[in-house]
C-alpha cells in the first residue's frame, strides 16, 4: 500500500473526516494534506532538506510530529524521534553517531544546553505560514525514513532503519467497516508498538489519531 495515495484518495472522497485532533486543533483530511504539502515545501525549499539527510523530533505524541514524519517521508529524509528522557539524556552521543540537518521540538520545550544541531526550530513553525514553493518530489517508498532507537544492555542506543514500505507491511491493516477508527496518542507516538500497528492503520481506514 502506498500511504501517499490513500492520503490523497481520503481528500478526494472524504476531505472533511477528521484525520487528527487534539486539544489545539481539529485538522480534516484536507487540512492534513495541505499541511503535509506546506512542511514538505518547508523542509526541502527553506531548511534544504535533502535525501539522506536526518531530521530529528524532540518532543513527545505532538499532533504535528505525525505531519513532519510524512513530510519528512516525502522528500526522502529520515526522521530520528527522541520522545523519552533516557534518549534526552544521551543525546549528545546519539547526535554524534547520527549527525542531523535540522532539529524540530514541542513549543514548551525548554533546553539547559542545546543540542547539537545546526538549525534548531520550533515544530509549530513546520505549519505556522505558507511557504511558497513547490521543490519536487519523488515520494519512494523504500527510501529509510524512520530511525528506531533501542536501548542496548550496556546503555548505548542503537539505531535501525525503516522504509515507509516496511512500516506500511509490518502494520496489521483491517479495513474491514467494523475496523478501528480512532486511536488515541497517550505519550509517545513513533514507538514500535504504537506508530505502525496502530497509527498507520487508522490512517489507512481514513479514521482520527487523537492526540493529548
Amino acid at each position: 500500500m502506498n500511504l501517499f495515495n490513500i492520503l490523497r484518495d481520503h481528500v478526494a472522497t472524504q476531505p472533511n473526516a477528521i484525520a487528527s485532533r487534539s486539544s489545539r486543533r481539529v485538522v480534516t483530511y484536507r487540512k492534513f494534506w495541505s499541511r503535509i504539502e506546506r512542511a514538505t515545501a518547508r523542509l526541502k525549499a527553506e531548511w534544504h532538506v535533502q535525501p539522506g539527510d536526518t531530521v530529528v523530533y524532540w518532543g513527545q505524541g505532538h499532533q504535528d510530529a505525525l505531519m513532519l514524519y510524512i513530510a519528512i517521508a516525502r522528500c526522502g529524509a529520515k526522521l530520528l524521534p527522541l520522545e523519552h528522557a533516557p534518549l534526552h539524556q544521551q543525546s549528545i552521543a546519539i547526535l554524534q553517531k547520527i549527525p542531523a540537518v535540522l532539529l524540530l521540538h514541542d513549543d514548551e520545550t525548554i533546553f539547559e544546553v542545546p543540542p547539537a544541531a545546526p538549525l534548531i526550530v520550533n515544530l509549530s513553525s513546520l505549519i505556522a505560514t505558507r511557504c511558497h514553493h513547490t521543490p519536487a518530489v519523488s515520494e519512494d517508498l523504500q527510501q529509510p525514513s524512520l530511525l528506531a532507537l533501542t536501548l542496548a544492555a550496556d546503555g548505548t542506543c542503537v539505531a535501525a532503519e525503516k522504509n515507509l514500505q516496511q512500516l506500511m507491511d509490518h502494520a496489521e491493516i483491517d479495513v474491514a467497516p467494523d475496523a478501528a477508527r480512532e486511536f488515541r496518542i497517550a505519550e509517545a507516538l513513533f514507538d514500535a508498538d504504537i506508530f505502525a500497528p496502530q497509527v498507520l492503520p487508522v490512517l489507512v481506514a481514513g479514521g482520527t489519531i487523537v492526540f493529548r
